[in-house]
């Protein structure tokens, strides 16, 4: 029988990382179907979605182990199958934000989206230095669905009136 399973792992970034994980999950036969995999203050992490067959998860575990020996903490959870989850009757919500950097973006950015019971899907944040100035700039990606009885005008409006108020610039995407 397959299986899914999420693998999450995290430490020290050096090349040959994902080589490693790769090539750890392909020697016993699972297949990576979807994954995430970022550089977080000198950290790397990867959440990767794989299947394998049942039999294989014991191998996989303990090879996780050699991984976290080279100091990697990781952690295996039982997945659903993708193409037994239901689809949500909902309707795409893409945009980006960027502003001079400032605590509580996210938190107000995601209260409103709770509030209308909107399904974030992905979001990606990140600090850099603006060109010129070299003052820390905020940048937010979202993708997310929005319930199909939910008014998308309503919530569009509600997050562009805090950018107004955050003097945030805001960007829908189709």
């Amino acid at each position: 029988m397959k299986k899914h399973m999420i693998l999450f792992l995290v430490g020290r970034d050096r090349p040959g990382i994902v080589d490693d994980v790769s090539s750890l999950l392909f020697k016993a036969g699972a297949n990576i179907e979807d994954s995430r995999m970022a550089v977080m203050g000198g950290r790397f992490s990867i959440t990767a979605l794989f299947s394998c067959a049942e039999g294989a998860l014991q191998g996989i575990r303990s090879d996780l182990e050699e991984l976290k020996a080279m100091g990697f903490e990781t952690s295996l959870h039982q997945a659903d199958d993708p193409s037994t989850v239901p689809a949500r009757s909902e309707l795409p919500l893409n945009m980006e934000l960027t502003a001079m950097d400032h605590p509580g973006i996210v938190q107000r950015v995601v209260r409103i989206l709770r509030r209308h019971r909107v399904n974030i899907r992905s979001m990606n944040t990140e600090v850099s230095s603006a060109p010129l100035s070299g003052a820390p700039m905020f940048a937010l990606n979202l993708e997310a669905g929005v319930p199909v009885e939910t008014p998308m005008a309503e919530v569009k409006e509600e997050i562009s009136v805090l950018a107004s108020d955050m003097n945030l610039e805001l960007r829908f995407r189709p």
